[in-house]
């Protein structure tokens, strides 16, 4: 999707769909789960028909010969090739203020937003995720180095001793580790808002998360002791939910986490890398 769109600015997604549609109807698999190919001519001629451009796309996949290999490629065979019924929903995870422009700002956050908003509209199942925390939760750094929640005996770290973005091992209940972060989407707080110019979509479903002062919650679906759950999993089933895309903020955390547990649940589980971000590499860069 991000190759088609830099190279077309103007492409909507129906005709992206459309395009990816004709490529898998003329694509074979091995195995079906575990390898798809379809000749890089066929590739062409359906751009070429599209009048769109496509080198990037086919520069992002793996070729051997006349043969291209993708992932992408792979996952949409494989709704294609199923004759079930099949429920979407997308998950759209914590695209909030502190994440995009706050005190756990990502790069380039906000660049997810629009992209978001483009494809939600072929959904008829929206969530969207959000931390909603109180003041004095766990996860806050300043928290836990006035030692509002004591650190475990197993924690290499004392919280009156901790660093920023370090891990501990909180007493609890639950014992649990910890990574230690800015104060952040504090319930009612500005920061813990959706960022201004992601879309309300009249099917959309807000499932807030992170709510218990005691415990982390990176999942939509459970918190990071495994002690409770949000509705998130009660309503997919009440909607026949078969398969659920999950994009957002941030990928190696709350989105990877939701992910995981979608599949979990038994979900086909798609991650969107293209419409999420990651917290670890804004990290590094800094």
């Amino acid at each position: 999707l991000s190759a088609f769109r830099s190279e077309n600015p103007s492409l909507t997604i129906s005709t992206v769909s459309k395009c990816f549609d004709d490529i898998c109807s003329q694509s074979q698999t091995e195995n079906k789960t575990t390898s798809m190919y379809v000749s890089r001519s066929v590739v062409q001629d359906v751009l070429n028909k599209y009048g769109v451009r496509g080198e990037k796309l086919l520069d992002a996949c793996k070729v051997e010969g006349d043969i291209l290999y993708s992932p992408t490629l792979i996952a949409l065979m494989q709704a294609a090739a199923s004759g079930e019924k099949k429920v979407f929903a997308l998950i759209i995870v914590d695209v909030q203020n502190d994440f995009i422009s706050g005190s756990l700002a990502v790069n380039e956050g906000e660049m997810v937003v629009p992209v978001i908003n483009e494809m939600a509209q072929h959904f008829s199942h929206i969530y969207k995720t959000a931390d909603w925390h109180p003041a004095d939760h766990i996860s806050f750094h300043s928290n836990v180095k006035k030692c509002l929640w004591p650190t475990s005996s197993r924690s290499n770290t004392k919280g009156c001793d901790s660093e920023m973005f370090q891990t501990v091992v909180v007493s609890g209940p639950p014992e649990l580790k910890q990574t230690l972060w800015p104060d952040h989407c504090i319930q009612g707080s500005f920061g813990a808002e959706f960022h201004k110019d992601l879309k309300t979509f009249p099917n959309e479903v807000r499932v807030n998360k992170g709510m218990k002062c005691c415990v982390d919650s990176y999942s939509g679906f459970w918190d990071n002791g495994d002690t409770a759950h949000t509705p998130l999993y009660n309503m997919l089933l009440e909607k026949g939910v078969t398969d659920v895309v999950v994009c957002g903020i941030a990928t190696d955390f709350c989105v990877g986490f939701t992910a995981l547990d979608a599949a979990r649940h038994g979900f086909r589980t798609t991650v969107v890398k293209e419409l999420s971000e990651e917290l670890c590499r804004t990290r590094q860069q800094e």
